[in-house]
């Protein structure tokens, strides 16, 4: 067993298709999600290793086998990367993160675009939950500093936008519509028995385009490429990286396989500081037991009561002040052995924010911060999910105890 380090670029776009059929009211359009699901990823690398190992011996595996002994292949990091086109290596100033759901776009008054912070208070309108749960209605509630009409966010930020807002900074200015932009492509339909193109019958597939034009200066085109970094978990008998060529995706379209130094997942410096409030933002999807809410987090009596709970490497227990997320993810998958669809999972999306306070008061620590970098919560450890940026948060002062 040995951790393997690498990028994988989409020499022809990616098409991780969503949860629509194809027969819907827009009969033979597919849509693809806006960036692959871990799980999509892991499942390349389990088929990646299951080729090199029988170039290996020379001999084929069932698909049993297969998937018996490529489970040891886990997901340990998976972020996206952008550079620009040409540059030879990726650092830490190439990751993007997802947008957190505390940062909003709006546009004021004066008709200009702005980025405002939302900042948990207590009180506020109760919820439309499913049951009547206290602890849950006693969450602060978040306030927009100013006023303004919420524009779409965009889909990530770059490196050095996401630390300093995990920093705390306030930064006014509204970020780019960083992403990569999807594109159509049309398809013939083919018929099963005689292999020719079928009368009449098109479809399209929507494909993520990793590479886009940065900027247009003086009739000079900045091109950039798009990228995924993951950090994995390869066993014998298998290479280092994976052979060739990697399939990924719908159609198993090819990305190049790029290595990468290990320090790319490494906490930026200056980021860790003590803190009296903590705020967590999710740089994957986390799978909860109960949906929105953090596992180990319980119900405590108290005026208000309150959840406390445990988070991924700190000893001392914490209270959940507020939580900011999205609608929910539903995933679903096809099991390629058993050939039937695969459970249904849901996930809270990535870029959810959760704040905390120590129970009992005092402050975060540096070395607390550094243990929850990048630290796994919630399930699907092997899947990379639930994977936490920490950040400074200045609660008010509430007179609630902690």
């Amino acid at each position: 067993m040995r951790d393997a380090c690498f990028a994988l670029l989409p020499r022809d776009g990616l098409s991780a298709k969503d949860g629509r059929g194809w027969y819907t009211s827009e009969v033979g359009r597919g849509y693809s999600l806006p960036w692959p699901l871990p799980t999509t990823v892991r499942g390349a690398l389990r088929a990646a290793w299951g080729h090199d190992v029988m170039a290996a011996r020379g001999s084929a595996l069932s698909p049993e086998t297969w998937e018996r002994d490529s489970a040891p292949v886990a997901l340990q990091r998976f972020v996206a990367l952008r550079r620009g086109l040409g540059e030879t290596t990726f650092t830490q100033a190439h990751r993007m993160w997802p947008a957190p759901a505390d940062a909003v776009r709006v546009l004021d008054e004066a008709g200009a675009e702005r980025l405002v912070r939302l900042e948990p208070h207590p009180g506020g309108a109760a919820t439309l939950g499913p049951d009547d749960d206290d602890a849950r209605e006693a969450l602060w509630h978040p306030r927009r500093s100013a006023s303004g009409k919420p524009l779409p966010s965009a889909l990530f930020w770059p490196e050095s936008r996401m630390v300093a807002w995990l920093r705390g900074a306030q930064d006014a200015s509204a970020p780019e519509r960083e992403s990569p932009p999807p594109r159509t492509d049309i398809h013939l339909a083919i018929d099963v028995e005689t292999q020719a193109s079928q009368d009449s019958m098109l479809h399209s597939r929507e494909v993520v385009e990793c590479l886009r034009v940065q900027s247009r200066e003086a009739g000079r085109l900045t091109l950039e490429e798009w990228a995924l970094g993951v950090s994995c978990a390869w066993p014998d008998p298998a290479s280092g990286l994976p052979r060739g060529p990697l399939g990924l995706g719908g159609r198993r379209r090819l990305s190049d396989v790029e290595r990468l130094d290990a320090d790319l997942f490494a906490m930026p410096e200056g980021l860790a500081r003590t803190t009296r409030g903590l705020r967590l933002v999710l740089a994957t999807p986390a799978e909860f037991q109960r949906g929105w809410l953090p596992d180990g987090f319980e119900r405590v009596d108290g005026t208000p009561p309150r959840y406390v709970g445990r988070l991924p490497g700190l000893d001392a227990p914490v209270v959940l002040r507020a939580a900011l997320v999205p609608r929910p993810l539903d995933v679903s998958g096809w099991d390629m052995v058993r050939r039937r669809p695969r459970p249904t999972r849901r996930w809270v999306p990535a870029g959810a924010v959760y704040f905390f306070e120590k129970q009992g008061g005092g402050d975060f620590t540096a070395n607390e911060l550094r243990a929850l970098w990048l630290a796994s919560w919630g399930g699907g450890h092997a899947e990379a999910l639930g994977q936490v940026l920490p950040g400074v948060w200045q609660p008010p002062r509430h007179g609630q105890g902690a």
